[in-house]
């Protein structure tokens, strides 16, 4: 059982300097409205063409919107089919785009409720068809788990393997969380390849056999990012008491409804021992909660103070979360708040390849009252590293390289830390070099990228 950490909580600099530029530490952030107007915008992503995705909850509809202009492109109206009654969380919610979307799978998976009399819970997945820009041919992946008018998650997040993990709320029925048999109160991975014909099957080395179910004994969690080492970070709200940040594995018990936050009552205690649970990472404490939506790991250079820590939006308390962690991940040390009712509730975050921050709003009070908006944070004064051909200087082989393979560098000190990031210079790989060479993962899209090693550089060019 993990030891209960308390979180460091230094003094940090944040100024508001007016409603257009924030200070956070020595970085100004321009805010601008991206669009308003919208329906209870509960996804944002940013999608494979550079513009934002977006799903609203209540109006059924997924958009893309040019954040240049604000011009919105409704793709898909479910608004005949959802179930979203008024003065609830149901409705359409999560969604997430196939990692291969550019390269021959044109996916986006939806979660959504439906039913009236009887509401029910559905994942599903569409094709994007460019040539009308509309989502077409709905594939039912999962259906019929149990919903509610609140506790139905649902987040999705698809992971480098081509599965997908989903997040279930209990549905008001707190005891099927520790059901294996119900798929409610749960995170739920599916198989996402569409090369070796699994597509929407239950992955083989699930740990229940023809299950979807992943790790059991949740409320409802309505947060995924993947963050370094392949850690997958989950944010989840609490009762009263005791909303939480985890690490998500499979097969692991987080307590609901026996336990909540860590085992820190004497029953709690009792019941963590028997039953091998899994405690967070953090909790809001035994004496309120805060209601937290998404999260993001942020990886950017653009916002240094930002860089390397998980984001998380939250609803009650209308604010944005940083932690930072330990080297390894695994220990939360420290809580920053930033933009406290600054906008009212913050439902959704995401972040453009340029290291720019969206913030989808939800109001200022439940349930999502205006203004719904998105709002966009940049740092204008960052300046993305720039490589020209005269100043490579690194030789490295083979290159190209496919995104699984051995990269050898050419330099004498074959223990120093190679870097590679996107064009926009967002870090994507930090590794120390063995014997001259970093291994390839698969981690990288075709495409080219900048390697560095110390004030060394070479364009890389994964194929």
């Amino acid at each position: 059982m993990k030891k209960i950490l308390l979180a460091l909580l230094p003094f940090f600099t944040y100024q508001i300097l007016n409603a257009q530029e924030h200070v956070i530490g020595n970085t100004t952030l321009t805010e601008r409205e991206v669009v308003n107007g919208l329906d209870v915008p509960w996804e944002i992503k940013w999608g494979p063409d550079d513009y934002l995705w977006i799903t609203e909850r209540e109006a059924g509809t997924v958009s893309r919107i040019n954040v240049e202009n604000g011009e919105r492109h409704v793709i898909l109206d479910l608004s005949s089919i959802i179930y979203s009654p008024q003065y609830a969380e149901a409705g359409l919610l999560g969604m997430e785009i196939h990692p291969e979307f550019n390269n021959g799978a044109p996916y986006v998976f939806l979660a959504y409720t439906y039913g009236n009399n009887n509401p029910k819970e559905r994942i599903v997945s569409f094709e994007y068809d460019s040539t009308n820009d509309q989502l077409i041919n709905e594939d039912i992946l999962i259906d019929s788990i149990d919903a509610a008018t609140t506790h139905i998650g649902c987040r999705l997040l698809a992971l480098d393997d081509l599965t997908m993990l989903i997040t279930t709320g209990d549905a008001q029925q707190v005891e099927n969380s520790q059901n294996p048999n119900f798929l409610t109160g749960k995170t739920l991975r599916i198989s996402i390849n569409h090369i070796d014909g699994s597509f929407g099957d239950v992955p083989l080395d699930n740990p229940i056999q023809q299950s979807y179910v992943y790790s059991i004994g949740h409320r409802n969690s309505q947060g995924l990012a993947l963050g370094p080492n392949n850690i997958i970070y989950s944010s989840e709200h609490g009762a009263d008491t005791d909303d939480e940040l985890n690490i998500i594995s499979m097969e692991n018990n987080y307590g609901w409804p026996d336990v909540e936050g860590f085992c820190n009552y004497a029953s709690e205690i009792e019941y963590c021992n028997n039953n091998d649970i899994t405690e967070p990472l953090w909790s809001s404490g035994t004496q309120s909660t805060i209601a937290p939506s998404d999260i993001i790991w942020y990886d950017h250079p653009s916002i240094p103070e930002f860089q390397n820590t998980l984001l998380m939006s939250v609803l009650k308390d209308k604010k944005l979360v940083r932690f930072k962690f330990s080297d390894d991940g695994q220990t939360m040390t420290e809580e920053d708040d930033f933009f406290v009712n600054t906008w009212g509730r913050l439902r959704d975050i995401c972040v453009s390849p340029d290291g720019k921050i969206y913030i989808a709003t939800n109001g200022n009070s439940w349930p999502s009252q205006g203004p719904n908006e998105i709002i966009e944070l940049s740092n204008e004064a960052y300046e993305p590293v720039a490589i020209t051909e005269n100043s490579i200087s690194l030789n490295i082989y083979p290159n190209p390289i496919y995104s699984n393979g051995a990269l050898t560098i050419d330099i004498p000190n074959s223990n120093q830390v190679v870097e590679i990031t996107d064009l926009a210079g967002k870090l994507i790989i930090s590794e120390k070099m063995k014997n001259q060479q970093i291994q390839l993962d698969g981690n990288l899209s075709k495409g080219t990228y900048i390697l560095k090693v110390g004030n060394l550089n070479s364009k890389l060019i994964i194929q």
